[in-house]
């Protein structure tokens, strides 16, 4: 659940919705509003006006709430969008619950970071390089994949389960991404280059984004290898053992991905030579 403090200033990235038809294409809908709501002991009041106009993106077919929380919200809330893809098409429905929690920076919050930092969003040239990465790690269809995984907190995840999600979200894959990004940038003592996610979409640039999709997927790796470090445990009560051991088993996988990226990277950046000759015109002596 995304949870936000008072008197923040909601961006597009916080609480947005992408209407897409059943292809994934952008649409826009005849109509969109949305409607915010208390939740309380399982009992909803309204909280805002009824039919709120978004945020329209710059992104066809996104939009978002446009508000800075109230310094007086505190608990759960859920969000309601209302739409009509057509004039005469029946109205549409979609929720979205979020948290309000007051912060008093260094007394009742132990990562004030988690709350605060902005959000990242995932714009439309970088889906390409992120599908690069969960190709990678195999983290693109929940349904296929993830039988033996927890079930998770939302109600739908893109068009697949309404039970499982993706192990990594897009914002966990972007910041890997920047992170690989400049470990090429910077891999040649010699040079520097100038690669982001912005100008990643340029076909001169592919060998650069895959290598550094190789990049992102041991960084993605070792976190999800860190964060099951924390929760591994083993015991032997009557005969019947149990051991959670799988912070290794994604550090090792990570591994693989890093040695194909180091044997990569030296030979992708090196200082390649060229020569260059002065065309002289015949007539001269």
């Amino acid at each position: 659940m995304l949870t936000f403090t008072p008197g923040r200033a909601l961006t597009p990235g916080d609480l947005y919705l992408m209407t897409r038809d059943a292809s994934g294409n952008p649409v826009i809908p005849h109509s969109i509003v949305y409607t915010i709501y208390q939740v309380q002991d399982g009992i909803k009041s309204l909280i805002t006006a009824p039919g709120l106009t978004p945020v329209v993106s710059t992104d066809q077919g996104t939009y978002s709430v446009g508000m800075t929380i109230p310094s007086t919200w505190s608990g759960a809330y859920q969000l309601v969008w209302t739409l009509q893809q057509l004039d005469s098409s029946p109205v549409q429905t979609a929720t979205e619950d979020f948290w309000i929690q007051p912060v008093k920076p260094g007394t009742n919050l132990e990562a004030p970071s988690v709350l605060l930092a902005p959000a990242t969003v995932t714009q439309p040239q970088y889906a390409d390089i992120v599908m690069q990465v969960r190709e990678l790690l195999s983290d693109t269809n929940p349904d296929r994949n993830y039988h033996f995984r927890p079930p998770t907190a939302a109600t739908a995840v893109a068009n697949y389960s309404n039970r499982v999600g993706f192990i990594w979200e897009d914002t966990t894959v972007i910041r890997m991404l920047r992170i690989g990004l400049q470990m090429v940038n910077t891999a040649n003592p010699k040079n520097f280059y100038s690669f982001s996610l912005d100008n990643m979409s340029q076909p001169s640039n592919d060998a650069f984004a895959e290598c550094a999709c190789l990049a992102a997927a041991y960084l993605c790796l070792t976190s999800e290898g860190c964060r099951w470090t924390a929760d591994e445990f083993g015991y032997s009560l009557n005969g019947v053992s149990l051991d959670l051991q799988k912070g290794q088993n994604y550090l090792g996988l990570g591994a693989q991905y890093k040695t194909a990226f180091d044997a990569w990277v030296p030979a992708l950046t090196a200082n390649r030579p060229r020569s260059m000759g002065v065309r002289q015109n015949r007539w001269m002596r």
